[in-house]
């Protein structure tokens, strides 16, 4: 598969489940060629998701998103499913629309609203600022507006 970037393709070998090589056999014509695809086409799939979102949610409830994915692990086989169980907890048990000045209910619609894969990558998106160790103060702050709409 041709890659839009210059840099150099690099070998990857990730452990998959039985059901997702069984995927890639059947879908394509080898796992490798499969794997291949999926692994370049997230990325591409994930910045147009991530694009589609921009401008929908407030900085305050893009700040409730990285709020509560700081204690969540990523899981495939729950991917999509889990960000708005936890967003309600959140806002039930911790009162995170007070602490981060949102109306909850307008806000858990629209996350409702959303499609598998797009609550899927802002699961990604919320979880990758703690995996990206920002320390610096302001960070949230920067890191929200992104996507709220204030910065490109």
């Amino acid at each position: 598969m041709p890659s839009t970037t210059k840099a150099k393709a690099r070998a990857l070998g990730p452990r998959v489940s039985g059901q997702t090589e069984q995927f890639l056999s059947t879908t394509f014509s080898s796992r490798h060629s499969g794997s291949e695809y999926v692994l370049e086409a997230f990325s591409v799939l994930y910045k147009r998701a991530l694009a589609e979102l921009r401008g929908r949610f407030s900085a305050g409830e893009l700040s409730i998103i990285v709020d509560v994915s700081n204690a969540s692990m990523l899981m495939p086989a729950m991917a999509g499913q889990h960000l708005i169980l936890q967003v309600e907890d959140g806002i039930k048990l911790d009162g995170l629309d007070s602490k981060w000045e949102i109306e909850a209910a307008p806000f858990l619609a629209r996350l409702r609203e959303l499609t598998s894969f797009q609550t899927a990558a802002l699961e990604v998106w919320g979880r990758a600022f703690w995996e990206g160790k920002y320390e610096k103060k302001g960070a949230l702050e920067k890191y929200v507006q992104t996507l709220a709409g204030g910065e490109k």
